[in-house]
């Protein structure tokens, strides 16, 4: 620890992976593999957009990719619809502003004006069977690790989408994941995870009325540390030009970096 005398290799396990845990955005690649179909099952969606038929699976998908998001509207009707990731407001000039919106912080959103409106009635859900985290190893190395559900289904992650239209053209439907504190099995990665939904709040969460601040913050925290594994993965996943399911298999970890969840280090 710096101006203390200490070294990281002093510090507990725990501690040594907090103080060099990379600071990236959160979730910043997303894993898609199960089908329109299978996530409308999932997330007891009413329709699915015609607009789907051209959806391709993808292992490693980057911000700007196209992901599967379901939303109600006003009559309660749930639809599951493509999104761009990234969310670009509607008073945006440019939309590669998004790239630097694929993530909002939960507890601040409300106050933020490129997401306040839709914080009040844009909520989303966005499926992901898993995503990745990276954790930077001394020297800068980054070590991707896999997160996914411990029963196999899909997440569901808490979102906001918006509108976006140019002057001219066609315009854009845009989403943020929402993050929150790390649950346990994040920490040791990262200090913030994305926001999971489990299948009692979806109907609250996705009701396009506003929420309640207190409310807000109970379905905004972290998940359980049950719901939830992380998996060690090939360092392939750093290059997002990587594609395929391979990618998904566990790897052992490196020494100094932290170990799949569920194996003492």
């Amino acid at each position: 620890m710096a101006g203390s005398g200490g070294t990281r290799a002093n510090l507990p396990a725990d501690a040594r992976w907090t103080a060099a845990r990379s600071l990236s955005p959160v979730c910043g690649r997303i894993v898609s593999t199960s089908t329109p179909a299978e996530v409308a099952s999932h997330l007891e969606v009413d329709l699915v957009d015609p607009a789907l038929d051209a959806w391709r699976p993808d292992a490693n998908l980057p911000p700007g990719g196209t992901l599967l998001v379901a939303v109600d509207d006003d009559a309660a009707v749930r639809s599951l619809r493509p999104m761009r990731w990234g969310l670009v407001p509607p008073w945006a000039d440019d939309p590669a502003v998004g790239y630097r919106m694929i993530n909002a912080r939960s507890e601040t959103a409300a106050s933020k004006p490129s997401f306040r409106r839709a914080v009040a009635s844009r909520r989303a859900l966005v499926s992901a069977d898993g995503f990745f985290e990276w954790f930077r190893m001394p020297g800068g190395t980054k070590q991707p690790y896999l997160i996914r559900r411990t029963d196999g289904a899909p997440l569901a992650l808490g979102a906001i989408w918006e509108r976006w239209s140019p002057g001219a053209g066609e315009g854009l439907v845009t989403v943020s994941v929402l993050t929150t504190t790390a649950n346990r099995i994040l920490a040791p990665v990262h200090d913030r995870m994305p926001v999971v939904l489990g299948p009692r709040d979806w109907d609250e969460w996705l009701r396009p009325v506003p929420l309640e601040a207190e409310r807000w913050a109970e379905l905004c925290g972290a998940a359980g540390d049950d719901v939830v594994e992380r998996l060690p993965v090939s360092t392939r996943v750093n290059d997002a030009r990587n594609k395929g399911e391979q990618l998904l298999d566990p790897v052992e970890a490196p020494p100094g970096a932290p170990v799949g969840s569920g194996t003492a280090r």
